[in-house]
């Protein structure tokens, strides 16, 4: 056995045996140390070797060939690359800077990239023609180099976003190469961020649209939407199958401008959410489908006629409640609607007047190009009729939407939109195409409702507390509330309609239903029949909340239009509007008395001002924008994006406390019980934060899963 320099060396103890034993232990412990070292230090440098830089995404997602364009590689220990070498012909690099960057709320470094290198890419004579499709890249760092790969596009194939463009009077014009794909680069920088392209279509044309972002490392969960000159909406896409990177494929309704909405669909933006948007248009390439009077027709006069034209009302002695009605002339005498003529049909050719006094709905917003001529298609077909009885109402004919299974799990945390206490004190809360029913205190599910749309906005309790209503959507797509019993069974489907709803509230005796929608009405249902009772007119965009005043006689909103308004619900008459908010109101209740009103917006504040005359009284600032406002008892709580929640009085609007959900959340929703000594929060970030409502001690933060 080969002898180590160690054992040589000699060992000098004290008198004595203790010495003898106590220098051999000393011996012995040096051995054991030693040895142990030799064997751990393989371990030890192979866990602190450095680890080479990591890009997960750039912004933008594609290079457009011509001028110098400067890119943003995201990822992992991007801080040390001190070169950026191109490996393609014809391409240049120069580094232009490195470092950290700041991570969108709640979300991971190993998902956005918390640092960052940016470079310029140059393009020399010697690139080939036609050009490569892709450049390759190498990231170069003294711990490592890792390779990078950016998708090229010809300078007629690609275009880069141009902000501002949130809306359709300030879209982005494109004009699309004939026969080719144009791919749009751009970026949704910020929460509730919209990008607006203006394309020129055709009659009859197909328009082919896609979006490439969660594929490609974007945090963007991608919501598309098409609409005509009008705004009215011709298609929206969400999650394609098996992806959230959605396409659509759709024929053009008119000749004019089309315009391309891109968001978030959880209203989510940051630096890390960039997207690469592709269009191609081409002749059509199917027949138009044949028109359904109870899938198509009946549910455009549901939503547009049955309020005035129903039958608890019938003004010009007409009803649009049943098809046996709908074909009996008014008052006028003409015939409504006239199978293969639409020049005849007086019903037709109002609905699709120019002129204001004419047209109907006389005070509500004009039926869509998609709506108008699906109804045009029925009366060419004939009026076919595939429904119960013509005599049955339509509210008892169309059937709801069934809806997707909820996962069984959940992929991501989606943001919570929605809360809710039952009157035995556990926690509603809306997940992903459901609402779950959750124990408080411990996090646990004891329940699942499903059958829902994919994003629930509200849930409200009726007054009796034994049952519940669920507004919600899909953005662009859907609108409805269901109501369901505490159990889980769902009683009626309410307010059909093609974009999200906002908002819904019980009157104060339980049988009626206000629902704010994005149609920028109210809608007030009679809760048994499920009929519609009123619309009520009056805002210029998005209603976001709805609230009775305790007595029942009147109803408040607020609007994304920055205004709030009271009305009263017998008539839907306007008493008063209030605009001292400069920004969309997206929370309203009335003060005890009946005489005043709260109301909350995103500028990061709630009023108190008079009905009479639209008063101010005082306002509060909270600092940051205010998402709800729910009463509970003498109180009522606030919910802002600075992560807090706060308490008032009711009576004075005097704060009592706040609760903190953690540095950085957002929360969005808000749900409080005097009885159970509750308030949760909801966050941006998917989780559930609980505390006593006497004195803000924490109860339990759990995330939002099944």
């Amino acid at each position: 056995m080969a002898r180590l320099w160690w054992a040589r060396l000699p060992v000098v103890a004290p008198q004595g045996w203790a010495g003898l034993c106590g220098g051999t232990l000393v011996a012995v412990m040096v051995v054991m140390t030693f040895m142990a070292c030799l064997e751990f230090a393989p371990a030890l440098r192979a866990e602190e070797a450095p680890k080479p830089p990591q890009s997960l995404f750039t912004v933008p997602l594609s290079v457009v060939v011509g001028e110098p364009v400067k890119v943003r590689a995201r990822g992992l220990r991007l801080e040390g690359v001190t070169e950026v070498r191109s490996m393609t012909a014809g391409i240049t690099t120069s580094l232009l800077s490195q470092g950290k960057v700041g991570l969108p709320n709640g979300v991971p470094a190993e998902k956005a990239g918390d640092t960052q290198v940016e470079f310029e890419v140059h393009f020399t004579a010697d690139l080939p023609v036609p050009p490569p499709t892709e450049m390759a890249l190498l990231l170069v760092a003294p711990h490592g180099e890792t390779p990078l790969r950016l998708p090229l596009l010809a300078p007629e194939r690609g275009v880069l976003e141009v902000e501002p463009n949130p809306g359709f009077d300030k879209a982005q014009v494109l004009s699309l190469p004939k026969g080719a794909p144009l791919s749009i680069l751009g970026s949704i920088e910020r929460p509730q961020d919209v990008d607006v392209f203006q394309i020129a279509a055709e009659a009859g044309g197909r328009l082919r649209v896609s979006i490439a972002a969660h594929s490609l490392g974007s945090l963007l969960d991608p919501l598309l939407t098409l609409h005509d000159s009008k705004g009215a909406l011709i298609a929206t896409a969400d999650d394609d199958e098996g992806s959230r990177d959605p396409q659509l494929d759709t024929t053009v309704p008119r000749t004019g401008p089309i315009y391309l909405v891109v968001q978030d669909a959880n209203d989510a933006g940051s630096e890390a959410h960039p997207y690469r948007v592709t269009v191609e248009s081409s002749a059509p390439v199917e027949p138009v489908a044949a028109v359904s009077f109870v899938r198509d027709i009946a549910p455009i006069l549901q939503r547009h006629c049955v309020a005035c034209h129903g039958e608890d009302k019938a003004e010009g002695a007409w009803r649009a409640d049943s098809l046996a009605a709908l074909t009996q002339a008014g008052a006028s005498g003409a015939e409504s609607f006239l199978a293969g003529n639409r020049g005849a049909s007086e019903a037709f050719v109002r609905i699709t007047s120019t002129d204001a006094d004419l047209r109907m709905p006389l005070d509500g917003a004009p039926l869509s190009n998609l709506e108008s001529d699906a109804i045009a298609r029925w009366i060419d077909a004939g009026l076919p009729f595939d429904g119960i009885s013509a005599d049955a109402l339509f509210v008892d004919q169309i059937p709801p939407p069934v809806h997707p299974a909820a996962p069984s799990s959940y992929a991501t945390l989606p943001p919570v939109t929605a809360l809710a206490f039952t009157p035995s004190g556990e926690l509603l809360v809306g997940g992903w195409r459901e609402v779950l029913v959750i124990d408080p205190a411990s996090g646990g599910v004891r329940g699942r409702i499903g059958n829902l749309p994919e994003r629930s906005s509200r849930i409200v309790l009726h007054p009796a507390g034994d049952r519940f209503a669920v507004a919600g959507g899909v953005p662009g797509r859907l609108g409805e509330v269901r109501l369901f019993t505490l159990s889980g069974d769902l009683l009626r489907v309410l307010a059909p309609g093609a974009d999200i709803v906002h908002d819904v509230a019980w009157s104060p005796g339980g049988d009626r239903i206000a629902v704010a929608s994005s149609d920028a009405t109210v809608r007030i249902f009679d809760a048994e029949r499920g009929s519609l009772v009123r619309t009520i007119p009056g805002h210029r965009d998005w209603v976001l909340a709805v609230t009775w005043s305790p007595d029942g006689s009147r109803i408040a909103t607020g609007s994304r239009d920055r205004t709030a308004k009271v009305f009263e619900s017998s008539s839907g008459a306007l008493l008063t509007t209030y605009g001292r908010h400069d920004a969309p109101v997206r929370g309203i209740i009335f003060h005890p008395e009946g005489e005043e009103m709260i109301s909350a917006s995103d500028a990061q504040k709630w009023d108190r001002w008079k009905i009479a005359a639209a008063a101010h009284l005082r306002d509060t600032h909270l600092g940051g924008e205010v998402f709800q406002l729910v009463a509970a008892g003498e109180f009522f709580v606030a919910p802002s994006a600075t992560g807090k929640v706060h308490l008032f009085k009711l009576q004075d609007g005097e704060k009592v406390r706040e609760y903190d959900s953690g540095t950085g959340r957002r929360v969005i929703s808000v749900a409080a019980s005097a009885p159970a000594d509750l308030v949760a929060a909801g966050t941006q970030d998917g989780r559930v934060v609980v505390w006593k409502l006497s004195t803000a001690e924490r109860v339990a933060e759990f995330p939002l899963k099944p």
